[in-house]
């Protein structure tokens, strides 16, 4: 009896070598029954793995047992930065992808929870990854929207400052920018400039402020209709998407590395035998895959997922490690969830471009800011409100919606957008942030590392929405 899942649709043939999802016997118990469907996305149909099939199935001439799945590439979390990166390894037509999460929908969490602003890399120090990838995926989010017909429009930025020392830092970070972002065929202008307080109310007569930071590379994404996008391709490559599957355990089978960056040679990543184990929870039962690669982009649930593998090591402690390129001081830790609160306007737009406050101190955030949808609806946010549990998106009426907690807001905002009506603010969604650094404590840039065909994304926040195509870049080429 063939079992509804059609392995055989996922055989891959490249050159002499044969390059496959597929099912492998083992003595476990029977198989989840994991079922193949098409999804109604045009121009190309996007096949995802539906994991709710509950019909179990027998492989033929065999007791029931569990069926395991190799794959050269295994990808965790679908968000966008996983979305790209599965697309990027799919692309090279070399080997299988698979790309899982545990959700029934690919981003839905910090993904569709953010300002979907597409950044110009201003903030951060000049050689931290957070503004290499930040400059480099800007450039490709603007170049991929344009040539798919993704919703994006390139706004501008004002970075508003109200007194001598904001205005001194604005001009400092303008001129770090005169020296980081060079002209391109888009954008041949100044990457920065400033503005006074007269030619401020000449553009814009509700914004307040002693001066201003002009960041004309700025703009937003449609961030679903990009999701969208990178699925489809991700189908188009031939890569797979499974989804209601929860890692549960993550083990190395082949002898481990201490050196990143250091496997170059395709063959080091062919199915045979796997590199790793990963098992999963889906609602059918338990599903094993054999990966050569594994990408952890798993975003608030990274720390869990690069702790499977060492769960000997020690205790589960702070982030207290510097990024380097030795994968041996890679060791358990723990992120910090922080959530942010956006509110809606009902009332018109007061402002045609998006509007920032100078930002907090260690960039612990970009502060409560104002930023536009396609369809020009204002929207503020977000703040910030460390957390324990990772899955609290709650808007309660009660606190967040309260007259005082409105009033607060309302103060925040009017420091540098005076004419805004409070009533016409309500609490509108919120989002959490996976942040390796904790209230109070400095600067930390990504995390990005690769260890024997093991490569952890950890603290991808923003940035993260503008650095995505570039950090898919990156990590195909830290593993080949």
């Amino acid at each position: 009896m063939k079992s509804p899942f059609e392995f055989s649709r996922f055989t891959r043939t490249i050159g002499s070598s044969a390059h496959r999802l597929r099912p492998v016997v083992t003595a476990h118990g029977v198989s989840s029954g994991m079922k193949a469907f098409l999804s109604p996305l045009d121009p190309v149909k996007t096949r995802r793995i539906h994991t709710s099939d509950s019909s179990l199935s027998r492989v033929s001439g065999h007791t029931p047992e569990t069926i395991e799945y190799e794959v050269d590439h295994l990808v965790i979390g679908a968000g966008v930065v996983g979305l790209a990166v599965a697309e990027r390894l799919a692309a090279r037509g070399s080997g299988s992808t698979l790309l899982v999460d545990k959700n029934p929908g690919t981003g839905q969490e910090t993904s569709s929870r953010n300002s979907e602003v597409i950044h110009a890399g201003l903030y951060y120090p000049t050689d931290s990854l957070k503004t290499r990838l930040c400059i480099r995926g800007s450039e490709m989010m603007y170049d991929l929207c344009e040539k798919y017909n993704i919703g994006h429009h390139q706004t501008t930025k004002w970075v508003v400052g109200q007194n001598d020392e904001e205005l001194t830092y604005l001009e400092s970070l303008s001129k770090k920018a005169q020296g980081l972002l060079v002209p391109t065929k888009r954008m041949p202008g100044p990457p920065t400039f400033m503005l006074t307080r007269k030619q401020m109310l000449a553009q814009e007569p509700h914004v307040q402020g002693k001066a201003a930071l002009v960041s004309p590379r700025t703009g937003i994404v449609d961030v679903h209709g990009l999701m969208q996008l990178l699925e489809t391709r991700i189908q188009h490559h031939g890569g797979d998407l499974a989804l209601q599957c929860e890692v549960t355990g993550l083990e190395r089978l082949g002898p481990g590395g201490s050196k990143t960056a250091d496997l170059k040679d395709a063959s080091d990543h062919s199915t045979s035998g796997g590199a790793f184990r990963v098992t999963m929870n889906t609602p059918s039962g338990p599903v094993t895959v054999k990966a050569a690669t594994v990408v952890n982009s798993a975003g608030l649930h990274a720390d869990k997922i690069d702790n499977m593998l060492h769960t000997r090591s020690g205790a589960v402690k702070e982030f207290d490690r510097d990024v380097d390129d030795d994968a041996s001081t890679l060791k358990p830790y723990k992120l910090h969830y922080c959530k942010g609160h956006y509110y809606g306007y009902s009332g018109p737009a007061l402002v045609s471009r998006l509007i920032y406050p100078v930002p907090y101190k260690n960039l612990a955030g970009l502060g409560t800011h104002v930023t536009l949808d396609l369809a020009g609806r204002m929207r503020f946010g977000p703040d910030i409100e460390y957390i324990d549990r990772l899955d609290d998106y709650s808007m309660d009426p009660a606190t967040v919606g309260s007259p005082l907690a409105m009033e607060t807001v309302t103060k925040v905002i009017q420091t540098y957008l005076p004419a805004i009506k409070p009533s016409s603010l309500y609490a509108d969604y919120a989002g959490i942030r996976p942040k390796l650094a904790g209230p109070g404590e400095p600067f930390r840039d990504f995390f990005i590392q690769q260890c024997s065909g093991y490569v952890s994304l950890g603290g991808i926040e923003s940035p993260g929405l503008t650095s995505s195509l570039a950090i898919a870049e990156y990590v195909e080429d830290l593993l080949y």
